[in-house]
């Protein structure tokens, strides 16, 4: 599948370290979704509810990561992604 995005909310997505260790954790968990109970637990040093709500949020918007009807999970939007550059801007190549 590919998909042209919004480069901007892609680059400040992935700009972030945090961001982009959630995003890395999600991605190996594919398609199985994740808490934020969950996501705290692998980040290295404690990180509030509310920090962890707002970098998923980033990742969302991004279209990087989905979440359940519920909000009670989190997963990768893709297996595996590939982003690169093209003449009209950002592609993203999801599996």
């Amino acid at each position: 599948m590919k998909e042209q995005v919004n480069g901007h909310k892609i680059c400040d997505a992935l700009s972030d370290p945090t961001r982009t260790k959630i995003l890395r954790y999600l991605l190996q968990a594919y398609p199985e979704a994740k808490t934020i109970n969950e996501i705290e637990k692998i980040l290295p040093k404690p990180v509030s509810a509310t920090t962890i709500s707002f970098h998923l949020k980033k990742l969302r918007e991004a279209g990087l990561i989905v979440t359940n009807g519920h909000k009670r999970g989190f997963r990768a939007a893709y297996k595996a992604l590939r982003i690169g550059f093209n003449n009209n801007g950002f592609q993203v190549e999801g599996k």
